[in-house]
């Protein structure tokens, strides 16, 4: 069970805002969420399961990836804290998974079950509209992924990770990040240096 102390506290302020949760509304709305924890390298959820809870990153970071047809793991996205990790087709169609998620460092997820998730919908609309918007969101980030990832450079890969979430660089090894990115560890290593030793960077 969890209560307001052990969530982030935008999280808290987000389901208050959007969700329009008055306070005696959020301490219910709260004792449905489970709390998972997760030691570094253990897995959240692995392909071929089903992704029965929509999960919150309280703590910590994760990676979610697939194995591709030559049994190589392709990183996909990472999740730190504030960031939602999942299958959104597994959860609400209940079919297997093609995903894994990792943890990369101890972490502690936020859990809502698919049958508490529906009944918090259907009783309010406002946190059904959240979702929906945080959907909407994520798919707009997943394209403007997809078409960088699909017609950049090298460069222009490195440079929107860099703006989007600079804290992985502190907090993922390189290899992770160049699979992410679809480059090699040695090129991105080469790309760092060629970035740094430029005019006006430190």
């Amino acid at each position: 069970m969890l209560n307001l102390q052990k969530a982030q506290p935008k999280f808290i302020e987000t389901l208050r805002k959007q969700a329009e949760f008055t306070d005696a509304q959020l301490e219910e709305f709260l004792k449905l969420w489970e709390v998972k924890c997760l030691k570094k390298k253990d897995h959240h959820f692995r392909a071929g399961e089903i992704c029965n809870a929509t999960a919150y990153v309280n703590k910590g970071c994760l990676r979610r990836y697939v194995i591709n047809e030559h049994d190589k793991e392709v990183i996909l996205n990472f999740a730190l804290e504030d960031w939602w990790i999942g299958d959104l087709e597994s959860f609400f169609l209940q079919k297997p998974t093609i995903y894994n998620a990792q943890a990369l460092e101890d972490s502690e997820l936020l859990l809502l079950s698919r049958e508490n998730f529906l009944k918090t919908c259907e009783q309010f609309p406002k946190y059904k509209a959240f979702h929906e918007d945080k959907i909407q969101r994520s798919h707009f980030a997943t394209l403007k992924r997809i078409s960088v990832t699909t017609s950049g450079t090298p460069e222009e890969k490195y440079l929107l990770l860099a703006q989007q979430q600079p804290q992985l660089f502190q907090r993922i090894p390189l290899h992770y990040i160049a699979s992410y990115l679809g480059i090699e560890p040695e090129s991105l290593s080469r790309l760092r240096k060629r970035l740094t030793e430029k005019p006006g960077k430190s």
